[in-house]
């Protein structure tokens, strides 16, 4: 989350799988040539400040300097809620992107995403792209090439920090003595919650859903024939040393390697927010 979201507020897993279906589709019309679909995902305002003309040029000459698509990367994921700079109220969505392409080995860039206060689906409504193509690479000498792609990739939040290298995910992880989820059970968590007035539900992809408002948590239960079923998941936004941090809690009750792979698979969401929390944009 960036720094001036409101207090307490972490995106739904709808919100973050909309998202980023929003981006790989964005992304698929403009590397396909396909700029008149691509221009749909604009939001109205970036549409008018951008006219479909200069956008079709722009997405015309990156695919004639970089080629065709080798590699799209989600680095990171900036999430925001009626943030105070920003020109609209509802929920952003920074995506900072790392590619590579036939002509390209070098690209780093990012998408803003939007979506209204009254839901709904988000909109591109801005998008910058840094590279060097690598004709260019190539007639350059080793400092010219690290001191210019130094500069460009400054552009790009979050860009150094998605370079280290990722540590090792293959070892088993430790497990709790005990349940931390405050239920014996997933079965008693999933009956708890639907017990409460306060609780609201939803349901995507089979995976059950709560959110509970009054704590800043958001539940995810598996869904029957999930590798990790059954399994309850527990993301709460906290208050820490002044700023807020996500904690997550697991019970799942599969065996031991579906249970890691769902926890993994989490993790892989909470380490974004948490580096966007650090480092906010």
């Amino acid at each position: 989350m960036s720094s001036d979201s409101a207090p307490g507020w972490i995106p739904s897993t709808e919100q973050e799988d909309a998202a980023r279906k929003t981006v790989a589709a964005f992304l698929a019309a403009l590397d396909g040539g396909r700029t008149r679909e691509a221009y749909g995902f604009l939001t109205k305002e970036h549409q008018s400040q951008l006219p479909y003309d200069a956008f079709s040029r722009t997405a015309d000459r990156f695919r004639a300097d970089a080629g065709d698509v080798v590699e799209r990367r989600i680095t990171t994921v900036t999430w925001s809620k009626d943030p105070s700079a920003a020109p609209y109220p509802g929920v952003y969505a920074a995506i900072d992107l790392v590619s590579r392409f036939q002509r390209v080995d070098r690209h780093c860039g990012y998408l803003i995403l939007h979506q209204p206060a009254t839901g709904g689906v988000f909109h591109v409504m801005r998008q910058e792209d840094n590279y060097i193509d690598n004709a260019t690479a190539q007639k350059s000498s080793k400092a010219e090439l690290d001191a210019t792609w130094a500069r460009l990739s400054a552009n790009c939040p979050n860009f150094a920090a998605s370079q280290t290298d990722a540590p090792q995910v293959n070892a088993p992880l430790p497990e709790a003595t005990e349940s931390t989820i405050g239920y014996a059970t997933v079965a008693a968590a999933l009956e708890g919650l639907h017990r409460r007035k306060d609780i609201e539900f939803s349901t995507r992809d089979g995976w059950t859903v709560a959110f509970d408002e009054a704590s800043s948590a958001v539940w995810s239960f598996a869904p029957p024939g999930h590798p990790a079923y059954p399994a309850a998941v527990k993301r709460q936004a906290v208050e820490v040393d002044g700023g807020t941090s996500l904690r997550m809690q697991v019970l799942c009750e599969a065996d031991k390697a579906s249970c890691d792979d769902l926890v993994r698979s989490f993790q892989d969401l909470n380490t974004r927010m948490e580096q966007s929390l650090k480092s906010g944009r």
